[in-house]
Protein backbone atom coordinates (compact mmCIF):
# COMPACT_ATOMS: atom_id res chain seq x y z
CA UNK A 1 0.00 0.00 0.00
CA UNK A 2 1.14 3.59 -1.20
CA UNK A 3 0.11 5.53 2.49
CA UNK A 4 0.04 8.71 3.33
CA UNK A 5 0.19 10.34 6.82
CA UNK A 6 -0.84 13.56 7.89
CA UNK A 7 -0.08 14.18 11.26
CA UNK A 8 1.01 17.92 13.30
CA UNK A 9 4.43 17.22 14.92
CA UNK A 10 6.83 15.50 13.52
CA UNK A 11 6.94 11.94 15.16
CA UNK A 12 10.33 11.73 16.42
CA UNK A 13 11.70 11.83 19.13
CA UNK A 14 9.06 9.14 20.38
CA UNK A 15 8.47 10.65 24.23
CA UNK A 16 5.30 11.84 23.80
CA UNK A 17 1.62 10.39 23.57
CA UNK A 18 1.07 11.22 20.37
CA UNK A 19 4.40 11.25 18.70
CA UNK A 20 4.96 7.50 19.69
CA UNK A 21 2.09 6.22 18.48
CA UNK A 22 2.78 7.77 15.01
CA UNK A 23 6.35 6.94 15.51
CA UNK A 24 5.72 2.88 15.77
CA UNK A 25 2.64 3.01 13.11
CA UNK A 26 4.72 4.36 10.27
CA UNK A 27 7.97 2.36 11.54
CA UNK A 28 6.06 -1.07 11.26
CA UNK A 29 4.02 -0.34 8.05
CA UNK A 30 6.84 0.76 6.22
CA UNK A 31 8.33 -2.67 6.75
CA UNK A 32 6.00 -3.65 3.99
CA UNK A 33 4.18 -0.51 2.87
CA UNK A 34 5.22 2.57 0.79
CA UNK A 35 4.50 5.67 3.76
CA UNK A 36 5.24 9.43 3.63
CA UNK A 37 4.56 11.55 6.81
CA UNK A 38 3.62 14.99 5.84
CA UNK A 39 3.87 17.01 9.24
CA UNK A 40 4.99 20.35 10.76
CA UNK A 41 8.04 22.12 12.06
CA UNK A 42 8.15 24.75 14.35
CA UNK A 43 12.25 25.10 14.54
CA UNK A 44 15.28 23.88 12.84
CA UNK A 45 16.00 21.64 16.15
CA UNK A 46 12.89 20.55 15.58
CA UNK A 47 13.00 19.83 11.68
CA UNK A 48 16.43 18.18 12.24
CA UNK A 49 14.44 15.00 13.41
CA UNK A 50 12.94 14.42 9.71
CA UNK A 51 16.69 12.52 9.52
CA UNK A 52 15.89 10.22 11.88
CA UNK A 53 12.48 8.69 10.27
CA UNK A 54 14.31 8.88 6.95
CA UNK A 55 16.98 6.45 8.17
CA UNK A 56 14.23 4.21 8.68
CA UNK A 57 12.61 4.52 5.29
CA UNK A 58 9.96 6.74 5.79
CA UNK A 59 9.47 9.70 3.35
CA UNK A 60 9.25 12.86 5.44
CA UNK A 61 7.95 16.21 4.08
CA UNK A 62 7.99 18.85 6.89
CA UNK A 63 6.55 22.23 6.53
CA UNK A 64 6.94 25.32 8.73
CA UNK A 65 4.15 26.30 11.11
CA UNK A 66 4.89 29.87 12.12
CA UNK A 67 3.91 30.95 15.56
CA UNK A 68 2.75 34.70 13.94
CA UNK A 69 0.66 32.60 11.56
CA UNK A 70 -1.20 30.34 14.05
CA UNK A 71 -1.39 33.56 16.32
CA UNK A 72 -2.88 35.09 14.23
CA UNK A 73 -5.18 32.46 12.73
CA UNK A 74 -6.27 32.54 16.84
CA UNK A 75 -7.19 36.10 16.93
CA UNK A 76 -8.85 35.99 13.52
CA UNK A 77 -11.11 32.91 14.52
CA UNK A 78 -11.97 34.46 17.85
CA UNK A 79 -15.56 35.09 16.67
CA UNK A 80 -16.25 32.18 14.32
CA UNK A 81 -17.07 28.35 15.13
CA UNK A 82 -13.71 26.80 14.44
CA UNK A 83 -11.75 25.01 17.23
CA UNK A 84 -9.01 27.30 18.70
CA UNK A 85 -6.83 24.01 18.26
CA UNK A 86 -7.72 23.62 14.72
CA UNK A 87 -7.04 26.98 13.78
CA UNK A 88 -3.39 26.83 15.25
CA UNK A 89 -2.65 24.09 12.84
CA UNK A 90 -4.60 26.27 9.25
CA UNK A 91 -1.87 26.47 7.29
CA UNK A 92 -2.42 27.38 2.96
CA UNK A 93 0.99 25.52 2.50
CA UNK A 94 -0.56 22.49 4.20
CA UNK A 95 -3.85 22.33 1.85
CA UNK A 96 -1.00 23.29 -1.62
CA UNK A 97 1.08 20.47 -0.32
CA UNK A 98 -1.44 17.86 -0.15
CA UNK A 99 -3.12 18.70 -3.66
CA UNK A 100 0.33 18.36 -5.07
CA UNK A 101 1.42 14.82 -3.44
CA UNK A 102 -2.58 13.50 -4.17
CA UNK A 103 -2.00 14.58 -7.82
CA UNK A 104 1.06 13.27 -8.53
CA UNK A 105 0.93 10.29 -6.27
CA UNK A 106 -1.87 6.80 -6.10
CA UNK A 107 -2.16 6.75 -2.83
CA UNK A 108 -4.34 3.91 -1.52
CA UNK A 109 -4.81 5.55 2.11
CA UNK A 110 -4.85 8.85 3.30
CA UNK A 111 -4.74 8.73 7.33
CA UNK A 112 -5.58 11.66 9.05
CA UNK A 113 -3.85 11.90 12.56
CA UNK A 114 -5.72 13.99 15.28
CA UNK A 115 -8.71 15.70 15.13
CA UNK A 116 -6.43 18.97 14.32
CA UNK A 117 -4.93 17.68 10.73
CA UNK A 118 -9.09 16.71 9.87
CA UNK A 119 -9.34 19.92 8.30
CA UNK A 120 -7.50 19.01 5.47
CA UNK A 121 -9.37 16.26 3.98
CA UNK A 122 -10.75 18.97 1.26
CA UNK A 123 -7.45 18.65 -0.38
CA UNK A 124 -7.33 14.89 -0.99
CA UNK A 125 -9.63 15.00 -4.33
CA UNK A 126 -9.50 11.09 -5.65
CA UNK A 127 -12.72 9.54 -4.95
CA UNK A 128 -10.74 5.92 -4.79
CA UNK A 129 -8.58 7.26 -2.11
CA UNK A 130 -9.74 5.65 1.27
CA UNK A 131 -9.37 8.19 3.60
CA UNK A 132 -9.38 7.81 7.31
CA UNK A 133 -9.76 9.90 10.66
CA UNK A 134 -7.61 9.10 13.74
CA UNK A 135 -9.33 10.88 16.38
CA UNK A 136 -6.98 8.95 19.32
CA UNK A 137 -9.06 10.47 22.26
CA UNK A 138 -12.63 11.66 22.23
CA UNK A 139 -11.77 15.75 22.64
CA UNK A 140 -14.82 16.56 23.68
CA UNK A 141 -15.24 14.21 26.27
CA UNK A 142 -11.71 15.44 27.92
CA UNK A 143 -13.14 18.88 27.51
CA UNK A 144 -16.50 18.10 29.48
CA UNK A 145 -14.05 16.68 32.41
CA UNK A 146 -11.63 19.44 31.91
CA UNK A 147 -14.44 22.42 32.29
CA UNK A 148 -15.78 20.13 35.41
CA UNK A 149 -12.70 20.20 37.89
CA UNK A 150 -11.89 23.55 36.82
CA UNK A 151 -12.30 26.15 39.37
CA UNK A 152 -11.09 29.30 37.72
CA UNK A 153 -14.09 31.21 36.35
CA UNK A 154 -12.11 33.05 33.36
CA UNK A 155 -10.91 29.42 32.61
CA UNK A 156 -14.19 27.50 32.40
CA UNK A 157 -15.46 30.19 30.27
CA UNK A 158 -12.68 29.37 27.78
CA UNK A 159 -12.64 25.88 28.17
CA UNK A 160 -16.78 26.20 27.53
CA UNK A 161 -16.62 28.28 24.09
CA UNK A 162 -13.65 25.52 22.91
CA UNK A 163 -15.86 22.54 23.95
CA UNK A 164 -19.09 23.92 22.35
CA UNK A 165 -16.67 24.34 19.00
CA UNK A 166 -15.39 20.92 19.18
CA UNK A 167 -18.69 19.59 20.36
CA UNK A 168 -19.66 21.12 16.36
CA UNK A 169 -16.40 20.15 15.17
CA UNK A 170 -16.30 16.62 15.61
CA UNK A 171 -19.64 16.28 13.39
CA UNK A 172 -16.25 16.86 10.29
CA UNK A 173 -15.52 12.46 11.13
CA UNK A 174 -18.70 12.10 8.83
CA UNK A 175 -16.86 13.01 6.34
CA UNK A 176 -14.71 10.43 6.64
CA UNK A 177 -14.65 6.54 5.60
CA UNK A 178 -13.34 5.23 9.07
CA UNK A 179 -13.19 7.22 12.29
CA UNK A 180 -10.42 5.42 14.44
CA UNK A 181 -10.58 5.75 18.45
CA UNK A 182 -8.49 4.07 20.79
CA UNK A 183 -10.67 3.14 24.04
CA UNK A 184 -13.81 1.41 24.50
CA UNK A 185 -15.00 4.12 26.54
CA UNK A 186 -14.53 7.04 24.41
CA UNK A 187 -15.70 4.81 21.32
CA UNK A 188 -19.43 4.72 23.49
CA UNK A 189 -19.19 8.45 23.95
CA UNK A 190 -18.54 9.30 19.78
CA UNK A 191 -21.40 6.32 19.15
CA UNK A 192 -23.83 7.61 21.62
CA UNK A 193 -23.27 11.12 19.91
CA UNK A 194 -23.99 8.91 16.43
CA UNK A 195 -20.82 10.62 15.15
CA UNK A 196 -20.16 8.02 12.66
CA UNK A 197 -21.11 4.39 12.35
CA UNK A 198 -17.68 3.10 11.46
CA UNK A 199 -15.68 3.34 14.29
CA UNK A 200 -12.85 1.82 14.36
CA UNK A 201 -9.87 0.67 17.10
CA UNK A 202 -6.41 1.81 17.05
CA UNK A 203 -5.28 1.59 20.74
CA UNK A 204 -1.85 2.24 22.05
CA UNK A 205 0.75 -0.27 22.71
CA UNK A 206 3.96 -1.22 24.12
CA UNK A 207 7.35 -2.01 22.29
CA UNK A 208 8.06 -5.46 23.64
CA UNK A 209 11.59 -5.43 22.96
CA UNK A 210 12.18 -1.97 25.04
CA UNK A 211 9.76 -2.85 27.89
CA UNK A 212 11.13 -6.35 28.33
CA UNK A 213 12.08 -6.92 31.99
CA UNK A 214 15.52 -6.38 33.42
CA UNK A 215 17.01 -7.20 36.66
CA UNK A 216 16.97 -3.77 38.69
CA UNK A 217 16.85 -3.52 41.76
CA UNK A 218 13.73 -1.63 43.82
CA UNK A 219 14.33 1.29 45.49
CA UNK A 220 12.42 0.76 48.39
CA UNK A 221 9.07 3.19 48.91
CA UNK A 222 10.09 4.84 45.68
CA UNK A 223 6.74 5.89 43.97
CA UNK A 224 6.70 7.68 40.20
CA UNK A 225 4.36 9.70 38.08
CA UNK A 226 5.36 9.84 34.67
CA UNK A 227 4.16 11.68 31.92
CA UNK A 228 4.07 15.05 29.05
CA UNK A 229 4.30 18.19 32.24
CA UNK A 230 2.48 20.40 29.95
CA UNK A 231 -0.59 18.47 29.12
CA UNK A 232 -2.45 19.78 32.32
CA UNK A 233 -4.42 16.65 33.32
CA UNK A 234 -0.35 15.54 34.36
CA UNK A 235 0.22 18.84 36.16
CA UNK A 236 -3.23 18.41 37.95
CA UNK A 237 -2.35 14.40 38.91
CA UNK A 238 0.86 15.88 40.15
CA UNK A 239 -0.53 18.47 42.20
CA UNK A 240 -3.20 16.72 43.75
CA UNK A 241 -0.65 14.10 44.64
CA UNK A 242 1.78 16.53 46.24
CA UNK A 243 -0.89 18.07 48.26
CA UNK A 244 -3.16 15.36 48.85
CA UNK A 245 -2.09 11.97 48.96
CA UNK A 246 2.03 12.18 49.93
CA UNK A 247 1.56 14.00 52.97
CA UNK A 248 0.01 10.59 54.88
CA UNK A 249 2.19 8.46 53.08
CA UNK A 250 5.69 10.55 54.25
CA UNK A 251 3.56 10.07 57.67
CA UNK A 252 3.45 6.86 57.41
CA UNK A 253 6.96 6.09 55.29
CA UNK A 254 9.05 8.84 56.63
CA UNK A 255 12.09 7.56 54.08
CA UNK A 256 9.63 7.51 50.82
CA UNK A 257 10.06 9.61 47.81
CA UNK A 258 8.21 10.90 44.95
CA UNK A 259 9.63 11.38 41.54
CA UNK A 260 7.80 13.50 38.95
CA UNK A 261 9.34 12.13 35.91
CA UNK A 262 8.64 14.21 32.25
CA UNK A 263 9.67 16.88 29.78
CA UNK A 264 8.91 20.76 30.34
CA UNK A 265 7.68 20.19 34.01
CA UNK A 266 6.75 24.23 34.80
CA UNK A 267 7.78 26.26 37.59
CA UNK A 268 5.03 25.28 39.75
CA UNK A 269 5.87 21.45 39.32
CA UNK A 270 9.87 22.51 39.76
CA UNK A 271 9.42 24.33 43.25
CA UNK A 272 7.88 20.99 44.36
CA UNK A 273 11.20 19.44 44.77
CA UNK A 274 12.87 19.10 47.82
CA UNK A 275 14.28 15.97 49.84
CA UNK A 276 11.65 13.54 49.10
CA UNK A 277 10.16 14.63 45.86
CA UNK A 278 12.47 14.56 43.14
CA UNK A 279 11.54 16.48 39.69
CA UNK A 280 13.51 14.67 36.90
CA UNK A 281 12.48 16.65 33.73
CA UNK A 282 12.87 14.83 30.83
CA UNK A 283 14.47 11.49 30.90
CA UNK A 284 15.47 9.51 27.45
CA UNK A 285 15.47 5.55 29.40
CA UNK A 286 11.98 5.96 31.17
CA UNK A 287 12.11 2.51 31.63
CA UNK A 288 14.68 1.96 34.34
CA UNK A 289 12.75 4.94 36.28
CA UNK A 290 9.54 2.59 36.23
CA UNK A 291 11.96 -0.59 36.97
CA UNK A 292 13.94 1.55 39.97
CA UNK A 293 10.36 2.38 41.61
CA UNK A 294 8.06 0.04 44.22
CA UNK A 295 4.64 1.77 43.15
CA UNK A 296 3.75 3.55 40.10
CA UNK A 297 0.78 6.46 40.89
CA UNK A 298 -1.75 7.32 38.78
CA UNK A 299 -4.37 9.72 40.12
CA UNK A 300 -5.29 11.27 36.91
CA UNK A 301 -8.88 13.82 37.72
CA UNK A 302 -9.99 14.24 34.05
CA UNK A 303 -9.15 12.82 30.35
CA UNK A 304 -10.00 10.60 28.06
CA UNK A 305 -8.45 7.62 25.93
CA UNK A 306 -5.45 5.15 27.12
CA UNK A 307 -2.68 6.23 28.78
CA UNK A 308 0.49 5.24 28.13
CA UNK A 309 1.57 5.73 31.72
CA UNK A 310 -0.52 3.02 32.96
CA UNK A 311 0.38 0.32 30.40
CA UNK A 312 4.14 0.82 30.20
CA UNK A 313 4.31 0.27 34.27
CA UNK A 314 2.23 -2.72 33.58
CA UNK A 315 4.41 -4.05 30.97
CA UNK A 316 7.43 -4.02 33.44
CA UNK A 317 5.76 -5.16 36.30
CA UNK A 318 5.58 -2.23 38.22
CA UNK A 319 2.61 -2.12 40.93
CA UNK A 320 0.15 0.58 39.88
CA UNK A 321 -2.45 2.62 41.65
CA UNK A 322 -4.59 4.68 39.89
CA UNK A 323 -8.14 6.74 39.44
CA UNK A 324 -11.33 4.42 38.34
CA UNK A 325 -11.25 7.39 35.56
CA UNK A 326 -7.23 7.12 34.21
CA UNK A 327 -7.82 2.79 33.53
CA UNK A 328 -11.51 3.51 31.96
CA UNK A 329 -9.83 3.18 28.45
CA UNK A 330 -7.86 -0.34 29.31
CA UNK A 331 -9.22 -3.54 28.14
CA UNK A 332 -10.86 -5.64 30.80
CA UNK A 333 -8.55 -8.44 31.05
CA UNK A 334 -6.02 -5.73 32.36
CA UNK A 335 -7.98 -3.68 35.09
CA UNK A 336 -7.59 -6.32 37.53
CA UNK A 337 -4.25 -5.97 37.83
CA UNK A 338 -4.48 -2.34 39.21
CA UNK A 339 -5.06 -0.89 42.70
CA UNK A 340 -7.74 1.11 41.87
CA UNK A 341 -8.04 4.58 44.18
CA UNK A 342 -10.26 7.72 43.99
CA UNK A 343 -9.76 9.54 47.10
CA UNK A 344 -6.27 10.28 49.13
CA UNK A 345 -7.24 7.41 51.92
CA UNK A 346 -7.86 4.94 49.34
CA UNK A 347 -4.28 5.78 47.64
CA UNK A 348 -2.45 5.64 51.00
CA UNK A 349 -4.42 1.80 51.86
CA UNK A 350 -3.28 0.49 48.15
CA UNK A 351 0.67 1.88 48.42
CA UNK A 352 0.49 0.96 51.65
CA UNK A 353 -0.03 -2.54 50.53
CA UNK A 354 2.38 -2.97 48.38
CA UNK A 355 5.02 -1.25 50.33
CA UNK A 356 4.15 -4.32 52.83
CA UNK A 357 3.54 -7.08 50.38
CA UNK A 358 6.79 -7.80 48.03
CA UNK A 359 4.91 -10.99 46.57
CA UNK A 360 3.00 -8.84 44.53
CA UNK A 361 5.39 -7.33 42.17
CA UNK A 362 6.99 -11.30 42.37
CA UNK A 363 3.62 -12.87 41.12
CA UNK A 364 0.98 -10.92 40.49
CA UNK A 365 2.60 -8.44 38.21
CA UNK A 366 4.52 -11.20 36.40
CA UNK A 367 1.62 -12.60 35.03
CA UNK A 368 0.06 -9.27 33.60
CA UNK A 369 3.46 -8.46 31.95
CA UNK A 370 2.88 -11.59 29.41
CA UNK A 371 -1.29 -10.13 28.65
CA UNK A 372 0.27 -6.68 28.07
CA UNK A 373 2.84 -8.18 26.04
CA UNK A 374 0.33 -10.45 23.82
CA UNK A 375 -2.67 -7.65 24.05
CA UNK A 376 -1.12 -4.24 23.49
CA UNK A 377 2.62 -5.29 21.36
CA UNK A 378 2.76 -2.27 18.43
CA UNK A 379 3.46 -4.90 15.67
CA UNK A 380 -0.15 -6.61 17.00
CA UNK A 381 -1.63 -3.69 16.71
CA UNK A 382 -0.42 -2.24 14.03
CA UNK A 383 -0.73 -5.62 11.96
CA UNK A 384 -4.77 -5.56 13.08
CA UNK A 385 -4.48 -1.89 11.10
CA UNK A 386 -3.15 -2.58 8.05
CA UNK A 387 -5.11 -5.79 7.64
CA UNK A 388 -8.08 -3.38 8.14
CA UNK A 389 -7.03 -0.80 5.71
CA UNK A 390 -6.09 -4.00 3.22
CA UNK A 391 -10.01 -4.85 3.40
CA UNK A 392 -10.69 -2.00 3.05
CA UNK A 393 -8.93 -1.07 -0.25
CA UNK A 394 -8.99 -4.81 -1.65
CA UNK A 395 -5.95 -5.90 -1.91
Amino acid sequence: MKILIITPRIPYPPYRGDKLKIFNISKILSKSNSITILTFYENKNDFVNTVFLEKLGIKTIALKLSLFNSLRNLVANVFSSLPFQVAYYSSKSMGRKIIELTSNENYDVVYFHLIRSAQYLEYVHDPKTLKVLDFTDAVSLYLYRFVEVTKNPLKKLGLKIELDRIQNYEQIALKYDTLFICSEKDKKFLEKRKLHNNIQFLQNGVDPIYFQKENISVEKHRIIFTGNMPYFPNQDAVEHFVKNIFPSVIKKYTDAKFYIVGQKPSRKIRNYAKENIIVTGFIQDIKKEYLLSEVNVVPIRFGAGTLNKVIEALALGVPTVATSLSVAGLPSELKKYIYLADSPSEFLESISQIFEDDNIRINKMKEVQEIVMNMLSWDKIVGEFENYLLSRIGK
